[in-house]
């Protein structure tokens, strides 16, 4: 009988070798299971960042692009204690266009009449010839302000279309400008609700830019000349340079006009 015994137990030990080696074989496969899922999670974590990465760079790229060249403030001082309202004029040109070392603007006035308040002025401030790569970018540039009282808007001086504006804000010097034709006239608003009227004018050898406001009492005028040839060649950036200037609008001061003109603001 203990023989006969035997057997069983010999099989029995046999069967827990076996299901040792089975949960053996069973644990690797889940351990290298475990580790083939890390690899596999690993390898998209990297995956998802390199194309995040690839999209913030492009994302970066379009927003440069988007952005056109670099600019720069350019800026027109005020003139002071005179019937209007004394605000600074700005325009952007391109980050390259300058003026000569030690060139400042000039300032000139006229007398339109005299009334009881003294002279009443035209004031133009020439602007210097503005260069980039070693050639002018604009021959002429020039801001004239008159006094205007009562005027809220430059539409207030009518449609654009019945403006020559070649002889309607008092420019002069510019050769060839009294000669020129209407090319191009629009209506433009700003972000502080400024109107602006601007034209571009051509005499078959130059371009003028021209753009009219009004502000506090003032009737502004800024003008630029550019060759022909040259405006065409980048016309993109010189209509940039006009939609970007910029006069505040301010209401016209209510002191009487012997204290805007005479007491300091």
């Amino acid at each position: 009988m203990r023989g006969a015994l035997a057997t069983p137990r010999a099989t029995r030990g046999a069967r827990r070798d076996a299901a040792t080696v089975g949960r053996r074989g069973r644990a690797t496969r889940a351990r290298a299971t475990t580790r083939g899922d890390a690899t596999t999670t690993t390898t998209t974590t990297t995956t998802t960042r390199r194309r995040a990465l690839v999209a913030l760079v492009a994302l970066a790229n379009a927003r440069r692009a988007n952005a056109g060249p670099a600019t720069r403030p350019f800026v027109v001082d005020a003139v002071k204690n005179e019937r209007w309202v004394a605000v600074d004029a700005t325009f952007e040109v391109p980050a390259t266009w300058a003026n000569r070392p030690g060139q400042r603007a000039r300032v000139d006035k006229y007398v339109l009449y005299t009334d009881t308040y003294g002279p009443n002025y035209r004031y133009t401030t020439t602007v210097p010839k503005l260069l980039g790569d070693g050639e002018a970018k604009i021959d002429q540039l020039a801001l004239v302000v008159v006094s205007r009282e009562g005027l809220e808007s430059v539409g207030d001086l009518g449609t654009i279309e019945k403006i020559d504006p070649a002889r309607a804000f008092g420019v002069e010097g510019f050769e060839g400008l009294a000669a020129s034709e209407v090319a191009k006239a629009s209506v433009r608003e700003d972000a502080g609700k400024q109107t602006y009227y601007q034209w571009e004018l051509f005499d078959g050898q130059h371009r003028f830019l021209m753009s009219a406001c009004v502000s506090g009492g003032g009737l502004y005028c800024w003008v630029a000349q550019i060759d022909g040839a040259r405006f065409d060649a980048d016309a993109e950036t010189y209509r940039a340079v006009l939609d970007s200037v910029n006069i505040p609008l301010v209401e016209e001061s209510r002191n009487d006009m012997s204290s805007r003109i005479y007491e300091t603001r």
